[in-house]
This record gives C-alpha cells, sequence and structure tokens, in this order.
C-alpha cells in the first residue's frame, strides 16, 4: 500500500463527516471502504484484539518452565521506648528502655515445578495463539465479503436510480409530446390525463429508488464503523465476464486456503492439543526451590553501644574473678589459671571497636545460610475430577474434528453452487441485455411514431413501461451476476476478478 494511497485513506475518514456536513460529496471507492472496515469496524477490531492476550498467554506458557524469581528488600526502623510484652510493660520484668534501632535485609528466592502440566499447556496454549490469529484471518475475509456485499447493494440502488432518473426522463418527454399535440388538437384530454399519472408515477419511483439508495449508504457506513451520512457518492463500476474457472481448481483452493476453513483446523489443532494435556494430569511434577537472605541492625544510639560494651567488659572480668576463685579451690589447678582479670578491661580501643561494629545500616548485610529444597508428588486420586476433565477434553476434540469435517463439506458444496449459479447469472445478463436494448429500441420508435401521429397513447405508455421492465431486469441480472460472483469468492476464500 503506497504512501499516498495510506494518506487519502487517514483524510477520507476526516473528511467524510464534514462533507456530509457542508453537502458536499465526498467519493469512496470499495478499496477505500474495506481499508476503512479494517480500521475502524468494532466488531472487527474486538476480533482483533484477542491476538494479544493469546500472545502473551503463550509467552506465559513457555515462561512457566522457566524458575519463578522473587526479591524483596526491607528497611525498618524501632523508636526508643519501653516494649510491650502482651498486657504488661518490658519495665515490670526488670528489663530497661530499649534504644532505637535501624534494621535491613533482603531476601532472593528461585521456585521450579517441572511438570508434563508445563510442557503440554505450553504446546496447548500455542495452538491456542494459533487458532486466534487463524480466527482473526476469518474475521477480516468476512468483514471483506460483508463490506463488498453491501458495497455493491448500495451501487446496485445507484444504479436503480439512475434507471429510475431515465425512465422520469422518458415520461416527461412523453408528456411534452401530448402537450404538443393536445394543444394542436390532435390528442384529447384523457390521453393528456394517462401521460401526467405515468409521469407521476416515474416520480414516485425516483423517490423511492433514491431513499433506498440514501438508506443502503448509510448500512454501509455501519459496516465502516463511521458516520458519513448520506452525501457520500460511490464510485467503483464491476465488470461482466465470462466465468472460465474450473470446479475442481476452485474446490481444491478453498479447501488448501479458505480463511474460514483454517480457523475451524487450527480450533481442531488447540481442541486436539487440550485433550493431549489432560493426559499430564496423571504425570508427577518435581517441585525446586532455593533462597538466600540477608540482614542488618544497628543501634541508632552511640551512648547504648558504649554501655554495652563497657557491661560486656564487666561481665568478662566477673567471670574471670568468678574462674580464679574456683580454680584456686581446685586440688589441681586448670592450666593457666589463674588469670589476670584486668586483661579483660574496658577501654576507649573497645568502645571505639563497638562503635565501628554497630555502623552497619544499611547494606553491610549478615548473610543467612542459604536453603534448598526439592519434592517430588505424584497425583494418585482426585475423586474422578481427572478422568471427567480428559472425558470433556475428547468430546471437545471430537467436536472440533466433526466441524473441520462440515466445514470442508460445506466449502464443496458452496464452491460448486455458486459457480453453477455464477455461469447461469452470466447467461442471463447476456440475454437481458439485449432484452433491454429491444425494449428501448421499441419505446424510441413508439415516441417517434406518437410525434408522427402513426401511433397511440396506449402504444406509447406499453413501451415505456415495457422499457422501464426491461432495464430493471437488466440492472437486476447484472447485480446478482455481481453478488453471485461475490458469493463465489465467499466459498473460495480469495479474490477471483483478477485470476479470471
Amino acid at each position: 500500500m503506497t504512501k499516498a494511497f495510506v494518506g487519502s485513506l487517514v483524510a477520507l475518514t476526516f473528511a467524510l463527516p464534514l462533507a456530509a456536513q457542508q453537502q458536499q460529496p465526498a467519493t469512496l471507492t470499495l478499496e477505500e471502504a474495506l481499508e476503512l472496515a479494517r480500521r475502524n469496524n468494532p466488531v472487527y477490531r474486538s476480533t482483533v484484539n484477542d491476538e494479544a492476550d493469546a500472545d502473551w498467554g503463550a509467552r506465559q506458557a513457555y515462561a512457566s518452565l522457566l524458575p519463578s524469581v522473587f526479591v524483596n528488600n526491607y528497611y525498618s526502623y524501632l523508636a526508643a521506648g519501653t516494649p510491650r510484652l502482651g498486657d504488661l510493660s518490658a519495665a515490670e520484668f526488670g528489663l530497661s528502655q530499649q534504644p532505637a534501632v535501624l534494621s535491613s535485609g533482603y531476601g532472593l528466592s528461585l521456585s521450579l515445578t517441572l511438570s508434563g502440566q508445563n510442557f503440554f499447556r505450553a504446546r496447548q496454549l500455542l495452538a491456542n495463539q494459533r487458532s486466534v490469529e487463524a480466527r482473526i484471518t476469518a474475521a477480516g475475509f468476512t468483514l471483506v465479503s460483508d463490506v463488498t456485499a453491501q458495497y455493491l447493494l448500495a451501487v446496485r440502488q445507484r444504479d436503480n436510480v439512475r434507471i429510475s432518473r431515465s425512465a422520469l426522463d422518458a415520461a416527461e418527454e412523453a408528456h411534452r409530446l401530448v402537450d404538443a399535440r393536445h394543444s394542436a388538437g390532435a390528442a384529447t384530454r384523457l390521453e393528456q390525463a394517462q401521460s401526467e399519472v405515468t409521469r407521476g408515477r416515474a416520480e414516485v419511483a425516483l423517490i423511492q429508488a433514491q431513499n433506498l439508495y440514501d438508506t443502503e449508504r448509510l448500512r454501509l457506513a455501519q459496516q465502516l464503523g463511521v458516520e458519513v451520512g448520506q452525501n457520500i457518492e460511490l464510485t467503483t463500476d464491476f465488470e461482466i465476464f465470462e466465468p472460465t474457472w474450473g470446479e475442481d481448481d476452485l474446490i481444491a483452493r478453498a479447501l488448501g486456503s479458505h480463511p474460514q476453513l483454517q480457523a475451524v483446523r487450527r480450533a481442531e489443532s488447540a481442541a486436539t492439543a487440550a485433550s493431549k494435556a489432560m493426559w499430564s494430569e496423571y504425570l508427577p511434577s518435581l517441585s525446586l526451590s532455593a533462597g538466600w537472605s540477608g540482614y542488618v541492625s544497628q543501634v541508632n544510639s552511640p551512648d547504648y553501644v558504649i554501655g554495652s560494651a563497657r557491661s560486656s567488659a564487666q561481665n568478662r572480668i566477673d567471670s574471670c574473678e568468678q574462674n580464679n576463685e574456683l580454680n584456686v579451690r581446685l586440688t589441681s589447678p586448670l592450666p593457666g589459671w589463674p588469670k589476670d582479670c584486668s586483661q579483660f578491661a574496658y577501654t576507649d580501643a573497645l568502645g571505639q571497636a563497638a562503635l565501628e561494629a554497630n555502623e552497619v545500616f544499611p547494606f553491610n548485610y549478615t548473610t543467612s545460610p542459604a536453603r534448598f529444597s526439592a519434592s517430588l508428588s505424584f497425583p494418585i486420586f482426585n475423586g474422578f475430577q481427572r478422568e471427567r476433565q480428559l472425558q470433556q477434553a475428547r468430546a471437545a476434540a471430537d467436536d472440533a474434528r466433526y466441524a473441520r469435517r462440515a466445514e470442508e463439506l460445506a466449502r464443496r458444496t458452496d464452491v460448486t453452487t455458486s459457480l453453477l449459479a455464477l455461469r447461469a447469472a452470466y447467461r442471463t445478463v447476456q440475454l437481458e441485455e439485449r432484452n433491454a436494448a429491444a425494449a428501448n429500441e421499441a419505446l424510441r420508435l413508439a415516441q417517434e411514431r406518437y410525434r408522427l401521429g402513426a401511433g397511440s397513447m396506449v402504444e406509447l405508455t406499453q413501451a415505456q413501461e415495457a422499457a422501464v421492465r426491461a432495464d430493471q431486469a437488466h440492472l437486476a441480472a447484472t447485480y446478482t451476476f455481481h453478488e453471485t460472483l461475490a458469493a463465489l469468492e465467499g466459498a473460495v476464500g480469495m479474490p477471483l476478478r483478477n485470476s479470471r
């Protein structure tokens, strides 16, 4: 598609409503109508929206074969104060007021579950994705068929307006002839009244034809998904040609690539994959997990840290002195005892070391031991749920297979009947074309005879009615051919006009 064509479509999208408001007719070809429908038809666009969900479903299925990864990181602050132990204060147990504390930590965990269900479900969702893609393609083809059929119907009414206008012109010409003869005394007032009635009927027919044309254009706009009003001219004309396709060739094309048949086949593949996936419920599953974590806790009070260091040093001294006393009382003193307990006395160096050891927030983590686990589970019995689901999946797969077979038979029948109808429509068009030419020639001769006074008003009226009927029959045969050709294209699943 060229940039110029895309640009014209964009301009058309905005120009159509504006043209309707300004009463300036815009033109619309069938190709432009199809492109507008693909971009704006709400039913088709809602079908296209399913593609993203199907794509992510397939990605999710394959991602289930990879481990799940979770990372967490936390930071906390606990203000200074006296904690409570249930309904009692810690002070009632002789515990002192705790200092403010800063803490943080992290955790990293991996988990992986391997089972037959994972593998089969991945295949099932991939088949679903392809089924959705085929369904979108089929929806696009259906949209083309519907828009083409509606465009043909609107163009048919456009040409019916042209025929009705020609019939009105002929009726007005006849009325002028009658008026001229009546003025010359060669025609009666009855003949003049009859010509007025004929002209009035032609005017009514034109009004009705114009109304049908306006109605079909509005319905076409509904198919396109845009608001264009009635003031739009359809400019695509359709050619009549002899259908020379072979029945076997068209059936082969339909069975090979028809979008709706492809969608049914993809649906069958998806149902078959779902049936196979149900067997995975009988297979064991292996679960693996691993985790790493770390934490830090820092007292947010240097005085408390120094005090704790002093208290710890004093406790070591007291313990040392007690051990010295016990050792003196022993019959055989222990080696290395008694000791000099002054070595455990608090010093500024110990205080500084305690302060430095406390400076760990927020990232100087103390790592916890890594943990690993593995488990293997075997499904034994779950109340026949698996068996029932398996039977449902089998039935769905069988239904999909029957639907595919029915669609193949329908393709064969539709192609054959549409091709026969198209051949008959082509021969009918040729006959009606000759009939219309003969009827219009008869009308011309009747007008000439009446002008010369050799013909009657009855003869002229009959010729006018015959010409109108012949033109309408030719119009009906022409668009029956085009509609039948569109039906054949719908049965084959591809355009045929350019492949004859």
